[in-house]
């Protein structure tokens, strides 16, 4: 995990609200110098576009139809981004996820809690080793 040998941190985004998904990518621009977004809207577009990726770091949303949680996704997105640190994000934190089978991934956390540039250093901060 951290940076990729290039210097740049590699993210991918998993969201299918276009908009959300650029202002994540803004506000990532504004963290790190150099970072290399891939955003997915579906979790089959993840699942294709990442065989030959190798992410340090993946947002992941709550809702991504055909599914509807977070226990129905990362059983999908886990084992295609082993070594990435995944933050599931979402605008409802009410659902609890059982992430005991899952040491690298953390969350849920409210998208409206990661719209300043602080705020999601500061949780990049916590979860992306160095």
């Amino acid at each position: 995990m951290g940076q990729a040998s290039n210097g740049e941190l590699s993210v991918a985004i998993i969201d299918d609200d276009p908009v959300e998904t650029e202002i994540l990518s803004i506000l990532m621009d504004e963290v790190f110098e150099a970072v290399e977004i891939s955003s997915f809207g579906t979790v089959s577009e993840f699942l294709d576009g990442s065989r030959h990726a190798s992410f340090q770091l993946v947002f992941l949303d709550r809702r991504l139809p055909p599914y509807s949680s977070f226990d129905e996704t990362l059983p999908l997105v886990v084992p295609a981004a082993p070594q990435a640190a995944i933050l599931l994000i979402t605008a409802h934190t009410f659902e609890r996820v059982d992430l005991s089978a899952y040491p690298n991934v953390a969350g849920p956390f409210a998208k409206l809690d990661l719209m300043t540039p602080d705020d999601l250093r500061a949780l990049i901060g916590k979860h992306l080793p160095h």
